[in-house]
């Protein structure tokens, strides 16, 4: 089963790669992202798209990690 598990993650992701390079060579509108502090100048709306996702990938798998420092594993009783 966790290989099973595996194998879906790998295509979900492959999936995602691949929708992210089809995006790239489709879409070539230029967006300006306007943040509170930061001004990011004319880019490709698709480059914004991976980078968005790349950031948000990187930020889970952190906070994953972090969260499974914490986890407790349930104690068997010695009777």
């Amino acid at each position: 089963m966790r290989l099973f598990k595996r194998l879906i993650t790998l295509v979900w992701a492959v999936t995602l790669l691949v929708t992210g390079c089809v995006l790239y060579l489709v879409n070539a509108e230029s967006v300006t992202v306007d943040l509170v502090w930061l001004r990011i100048p004319e880019t490709s709306l698709s480059i914004v798209l991976f980078v968005t996702f790349f950031i948000g990938v990187i930020t889970g798998s952190a906070m994953f990690f972090v969260a499974s420092l914490f986890t407790t594993r349930p104690q068997t009783l010695n009777d």
